[in-house]
């Protein structure tokens, strides 16, 4: 929703940049034009109070959320796949992590890539505006955060489902705590979940 065919070629982070700062220009836009990576994960998230990771593949998903539980910073994780997304919010010692419900990646080529599958932009838009009302809940300390619920949305039947999901006490992040580094999953797939 943020970016149009005029962005073509350019990177993402710079169109949503000068889109964010076109509808407000008194909004401060930090950008960081980079790779997300075991090396620099953690000085990236630990200046935030929220985290909202809109990412489109496994490996990044997996660093984003063992690099937030690890830094104490909350975060909202959001997946789509052609016509499904979902949604739900982690908050580290308190909430159920990424890892809670899927443990480790996928095999590659498990999961289609998003150019074999697709992914529709409008569904993206829904993900995200979600997203952004769980930060904003957060931050404003009001309602109740999407914490120990999954939220999937079906666009084709305009439905959404919520799932119960618990802390795994044998989750290797906030659980077990056997994974107390790092590191760089190699795979490039479309994420849902």
């Amino acid at each position: 929703m943020i970016h149009t065919t005029a962005d073509i070629g350019k990177p993402k982070v710079i169109s949503a940049k000068e889109k964010i700062e076109q509808l407000n220009p008194d909004v401060e836009v930090v950008v960081h034009h980079e790779m997300l990576r075991a090396a620099n994960i953690l000085d990236i998230v630990k200046d935030y109070d929220f985290v909202i990771d809109g990412t489109d593949n496994f490996p990044t998903k997996f660093l984003v959320n063992d690099a937030c539980v690890l830094a104490g910073v909350p975060f909202s994780h959001g997946g789509i796949l052609r016509f499904d997304g979902q949604t739900f919010t982690i908050l580290p010692g308190e909430s159920a992590c990424y890892r809670c419900i899927f443990i480790k990646p996928p095999p590659a080529n498990l999961v289609p890539t998003c150019s074999q599958a697709g992914v529709i932009g409008v569904i993206a838009g829904i993900l995200g505006t979600l997203q952004a009302n769980e930060a904003l809940k957060y931050v404003l300390g009001k309602g109740e955060l999407l914490s120990d619920r999954l939220l999937i949305f079906d666009a084709l039947e305009t439905r959404f489902r919520e799932v119960k999901i618990k802390k795994n006490p044998n989750c290797p992040v906030c659980g077990t705590r056997e994974i107390k580094g790092l590191t760089d999953y190699q795979q490039a797939v479309c994420a849902l979940g």
